[in-house]
């Protein structure tokens, strides 16, 4: 993934996955995903991780970067007490990966809110 170096917007945005789990993705404006989090029984759960995540992106030190065995760069999120709260995907270079690390607490006390989950049915109608 290449982090990019402009002014995008970024959302978050809550779905469900096929097991009716709730789960977050932070988003830029062309629907990259660079954060991620699931497997959220309630959605207000999935509220409260992302709220950890707006808090905890403003302490570097909760951030654990890592390259991968595919030479590839990936970063996790911590809490306080040192538990994932959210997952990068991987980034090409160690670089790009510190760079999105840096301007994260920006990007997510900036960042709108999308819920997919409040669809609204569809109605078939039988003849």
């Amino acid at each position: 993934m290449i982090y990019p170096r402009n002014n995008k917007k970024f959302y978050f945005e809550i779905d469900k996955n096929e097991d009716n789990l709730f789960y977050f993705q932070l988003k830029d404006e062309e629907g990259n995903i660079y954060l991620e989090r699931g497997a959220y029984t309630y959605k207000t759960n999935c509220k409260h991780g992302i709220k950890s995540v707006i808090r905890n992106s403003k302490n570097r030190e909760r951030f654990i970067i890592k390259q991968a065995s595919n030479k590839k760069w990936t970063c996790s999120l911590t809490a306080g007490n040192g538990r994932a709260i959210a997952f990068t995907p991987y980034f090409k270079t160690k670089f790009r990966i510190e760079k999105f690390v840096e301007d994260l607490p920006r990007k997510v006390h900036l960042a709108k809110f999308s819920d997919k989950t409040k669809r609204i049915p569809q109605w078939t109608i039988n003849n």
